[in-house]
C-alpha cells in the first residue's frame, strides 16, 4: 500500500499488507486522520510514516512467541504524521507534546479504535512509546474481540 484516502495521503516506506488490512486503513485515514488534523491543525495530511508492516517475527520480537500479526501481513506500525506543510508530528514526541498534537494523536488512536481489532498506543508499553500498532487479530470465540490500549 502506498497510498490512502485515493492517493492523498502517502504511506513511506510503502506498507506491505493483507487485503483485508488495506480498506481499514483507506477508512481510518479519510474518516479519522484527515478530520482530526483538519481540525487540530487545519490542514490535511500527506504522508504517514510506516514503522513497520509485514515482518515474519514473533511478537514482540521475543525469541520462541508466538507469531505477530507482522508476520501475516495483518499489522501495520505508524510512528509519524507528516503534514501539508511539511510540520511531522511523531508519536514519541507528539504524545505528551503541545495541546494540539496530543488532541490530534489521541483522536486518531481513539478512532482506530473503531476500525481495527487491536490498537496499541504509548500509554500501552514500553514497545509501543513511540508509534501506534494497529491490527485485524481475530480474538476471542467469536474473533470479535477488540484490545484498544
Amino acid at each position: 500500500m502506498v497510498a490512502a484516502n485515493g492517493g492523498r495521503v502517502r504511506l513511506k516506506p510503502a506498507a506491505l499488507l493483507r487485503c483485508p488490512m488495506i480498506p481499514q486503513v483507506d477508512r481510518w485515514v479519510a474518516t479519522v486522520i484527515e478530520p482530526a488534523a483538519r481540525r487540530n491543525f487545519g490542514i490535511s495530511v500527506a504522508e504517514i510514516k510506516v514503522a513497520g508492516s509485514y515482518a515474519c517475527r514473533p511478537m514482540n520480537n521475543k525469541v520462541g512467541g508466538n507469531l505477530s500479526e507482522h508476520g501475516h501481513a495483518n499489522a501495520l506500525d505508524v510512528s509519524a504524521f507528516v503534514l501539508a506543510d511539511g510540520r511531522r508530528i511523531t508519536v514519541k514526541n507528539g504524545w505528551r507534546g503541545s495541546w494540539s498534537e496530543r488532541a490530534f494523536l489521541r483522536a486518531v488512536h481513539k478512532g482506530a479504535c473503531a476500525q481495527f481489532s487491536t490498537v496499541l498506543g504509548p500509554d500501552y508499553d514500553s514497545n509501543h512509546h513511540d508509534h501506534f500498532h494497529v491490527d485485524l487479530m481475530r480474538r476471542g470465540r467469536c474473533g470479535e474481540r477488540r484490545v484498544c490500549k
